[in-house]
């Protein structure tokens, strides 16, 4: 799991986007991407495949948040 993490952490420091929500208070994101996290990668031994970086993008966009550019 620490090894998932960290692979999604540089994956995201990499990037020219990050995520934004309308209203979202400091903690909400940190809390959102854990639900997500649980949701996703339950069950997949920690493989980050294509599939699952784009449901975790579409979990965190049900829950409002969006792509912006940096």
């Amino acid at each position: 799991m620490k090894l998932l993490i960290l692979m999604f952490i540089g994956l995201v420091a990499c990037s020219s986007w990050h995520w934004e929500k309308r209203g979202a208070l400091d903690g909400d994101y940190a809390r959102d991407e854990n639900f997500c996290k649980q949701q996703v990668y339950s069950g997949t031994d920690g493989v980050v495949t294509k599939a699952t970086v784009r449901s975790m993008h579409a979990c965190l966009v049900a829950k409002g948040w969006r792509k912006a550019s940096n």
